[in-house]
């Protein structure tokens, strides 16, 4: 279940404030991360996620299932025999595959491009085709990477992805007019969706925030905010990410001095 959104300023609170970019599954994974680390979490999923897959989706002649995202896998779950091997981005991902019931999961590390790597080194065009499950307007680089290796994939889309962002009034509420300390940007799309969906009055509120973005492009989109600065995590995944914030107290006092 989402968290419910705070209705005050998180610049009111007692602890300072860091925007969770992120949808589920995952937001609540996060929130709960950062709370730990000493932070006021605000829940501000930029983008929604919604199963379009009805029934269960044909496998016959695939040897494996590549996913990208968690919103894949809750897509797929009960909708695929539970024993296909499913190839994942990121250790997350993964962990959300086997805890749906899958129980041959491989994780690459936290790119497309690297589960392209990791097909190329470990499977075979000739054992059957590869379906890689995905939403609209995703999964393409992936796709044209490993038809050029020579594997059939076929791509469906089991999900749809949707603008998750509140209304004007609700962000100028959240984060309000002494702005927040930090943003955690997951994906280039969430980057893209926050931004778009911004009113500029809010945008200015920015100035004094730190954005932290999963990966160089989610960081190139945001160079279009005015952000205190905006870092990319060394790795890309949230462990990086929240190196990165740090622990609400020590991270205040680096930027202090």
């Amino acid at each position: 279940m989402r968290p419910d959104l705070p209705t005050d300023p998180p610049s009111g609170g007692l602890r300072p404030a860091v925007l969770v970019t992120r949808p589920e599954p995952g937001l609540s994974e996060t929130m709960a991360a950062v709370t730990a680390l000493g932070w006021h979490a605000v829940a501000l999923p930029a983008l929604r996620a919604e199963t379009i897959l009805r029934a269960a989706l044909p496998v016959r002649g695939v040897q494996a299932i590549l996913v990208t995202s968690g919103q894949a896998v809750t897509a797929l779950a009960g909708r695929v025999p539970a024993d296909m091997p499913v190839l994942a981005v990121g250790a997350a991902t993964a962990r959300r595959a086997r805890a749906a019931g899958f129980v041959h999961v491989t994780a690459a590390e936290g790119t497309a491009e690297a589960l392209a790597d990791l097909v190329r080194a470990e499977w075979r065009p000739s054992a059957g085709a590869l379906l890689l499950a995905t939403a609209p307007g995703y999964g393409m680089d992936l796709v044209t990477a490993l038809r050029g290796g020579g594997f059939r994939v076929v791509r469906r889309c089991v999900y749809r992805i949707r603008p998750g962002m509140p209304a004007p009034e609700a962000l100028r509420a959240m984060i309000g007019p002494g702005g927040v300390d930090a943003a955690l940007f997951f994906s280039a799309e969430t980057a893209r969706q926050f931004l778009r969906h911004l009113p500029r009055d809010v945008r200015e509120g920015l100035r004094s925030a730190r954005a932290i973005a999963i990966s160089d492009r989610a960081a190139g989109i945001l160079g279009a905010a005015p952000w205190r600065e905006i870092v990319r995590a060394a790795t890309p995944d949230q462990a990086a990410m929240l190196d990165l914030l740090g622990v609400a107290g020590e991270a205040e006092g680096s930027a202090a001095r």
